[in-house]
């Protein structure tokens, strides 16, 4: 059985501003505000796109602060944990800011 390699790459731009790519197996490269990789990608982008970029919703959409933004994620990956066999154990979480790079581990099972 084939593996599908992906891979998300962050950094930050001369103007300051952070930057996230996502690659795909064969090399094609897409910015975007978020990305995720893995066996339970398919499983956390849905809800990304639909909490943090609130794809397809009417009416104003509040700024989301950066707890609220982590604590989505968290909840994401958490999810996926669950439901998909070949995530692990940790997960690394990754915020990109003026600030800098911050990297935290999340465990996501205790059994």
């Amino acid at each position: 059985m084939g593996e599908k390699a992906s891979r998300t790459e962050g950094c930050l731009a001369f103007s300051g501003k952070g930057a996230v790519y996502g690659y795909d197996a064969i090399g094609s490269f897409e910015p975007s505000r978020y990305n995720c990789a893995g066996t339970g990608a398919h499983l956390i982008m849905p809800v990304l796109d639909n909490q943090i970029s609130r794809n397809n919703q009417q009416g104003e959409k509040a700024p989301l602060t950066r707890e609220r933004i982590v604590e989505i994620v968290k909840s994401a990956v958490a999810s996926a944990g669950e439901r998909d066999i070949f995530t692990g154990d940790q997960a690394e979480v990754v915020m990109i800011s003026q600030s800098g790079i911050e990297k935290t581990l999340m465990d996501l099972r205790a059994d």
